[in-house]
């Protein structure tokens, strides 16, 4: 699982920092807003994916909550991360939700990528 993770999350790093992709947050808004809440998460994915930070809270947010997608509680709290990084002031709060479902390995590891994140977003 560790090694998986790893790699998924290096494919969401690797398109985080390519440039934007043809996402629309308006969509996974309306998506959401009309309870169609794959549609939703498959929306926020690729706009946070694409660099829009009004995403990540939205798109970390499923992912806490299982919504749209399963729970993934480290999903969660790098992008509650990323959108704490990125000036949401409520994103600290949730990423400390997010910390008390993981252990202390599971918090060590969404860490190391979350740092990973935001010394790539960084140096763009």
């Amino acid at each position: 699982m560790k090694l998986n993770l790893k790699h998924l999350l290096g494919a969401v790093l690797a398109a985080l920092v390519s440039g934007p992709l043809h996402a629309d947050l308006e969509a996974g808004l309306t998506a959401y807003a009309n309870g169609d809440y794959v549609e939703a998460f498959n929306q926020y994915k690729q706009a946070a994916e694409a660099g829009d930070v009004d995403a990540y809270g939205k798109l970390a947010g499923l992912y806490l909550y299982g919504v749209g997608t399963k729970k993934d509680y480290t999903n969660a709290y790098i992008w509650f991360g990323l959108a704490e990084y990125g000036g949401d002031k409520y994103a600290e709060k949730f990423k400390l939700a997010a910390s008390s479902a993981m252990t202390l390995e599971q918090v060590k590891e969404a860490e190391e990528i979350l740092a990973d994140h935001i010394k790539r977003l960084e140096g763009q």
